[in-house]
């Protein structure tokens, strides 16, 4: 079994380090691999169990998408072989075809999914989040410069509350195969062991979840807050 952190050192930010943390307790048999920004990725000579690729500043996320660009068919290609792959917060733009900025510039991306993020520096969306995955609620929260735009036909969840992929989108994130991209923070994956567990037993069918009843009372107890009418869902700072 073996799971690949890239570029550890780039980012990782608003709590994404949670989702590496807890991989690894639930996946103590697990070689973690943590690539570099300058280092050939796992992925690309041999075939790896799980990529997660985390939060990333704008100056750091230029870098990733550099660094990226040359495996662009090798991501593909291991996509349609079935490796997990888990993009969180605003990596999952890279894998879209341009980031356009508020000066109408534009950073070509991967490519590897029809839609485009517009960024605004000036303007950082906060929300609070609630979601359907098949039958599975997902909660969460982003914060983020960037929306996304174009052709999502392959969504990862349904919204229930707050906002989707942009504000006219019931569905948030990508999940094609076993690729899973999504804005949620958090860490995702501590916020959300259900899925959590989906994810860990693709890998290996025993494992279980660190810390199980705990982490799971915790979820339903998030769950039931979110799903309080009262509650405040979408925040704008400018």
């Amino acid at each position: 079994m073996t799971v690949e952190i890239l570029f550890n050192e780039l980012g990782l930010y608003y709590g994404d380090h949670g989702n590496v943390a807890y991989l690894s307790k639930c996946l103590e048999n697990a070689k973690f691999i943590y690539t570099g920004n300058k280092d050939v990725p796992a992925f690309a000579e041999r075939k790896v169990d799980l990529v997660y690729l985390g939060s990333l500043s704008e100056n750091k996320q230029l870098i990733a998408i550099d660094r990226l660009k040359k495996y662009k068919e090798v991501i593909r290609q291991r996509i349609e072989e079935n490796v997990i792959f888990l993009f969180t917060g605003n990596a999952m733009e890279i894998l879209g075809n341009y980031i356009e900025t508020e000066n109408n510039e534009r950073i070509q991306c991967l490519g590897l999914y029809d839609f485009c993020s517009r960024r605004d520096i000036n303007r950082r969306n906060n929300y609070l989040f609630l979601g359907k995955y098949n039958d599975l609620d997902i909660v969460g929260n982003k914060s983020q410069y960037s929306l996304c735009y174009g052709n999502f036909d392959k969504p990862f969840i349904k919204v229930t509350k707050g906002m989707g992929n942009n504000a006219d989108d019931e569905y948030e994130g990508i999940h094609d195969h076993n690729l899973f991209a999504t804005y949620l923070l958090g860490p995702f994956l501590v916020l959300n062991p259900l899925f959590t567990e989906i994810i860990i037993r693709m890998i290996d069918p025993q494992s279980e979840l660190a810390f199980k009843d705990e982490i799971i009372k915790a979820y339903n107890k998030r769950v039931e807050q979110m799903n309080n009418p009262k509650l405040v869902y979408t925040l704008h700072e400018h």
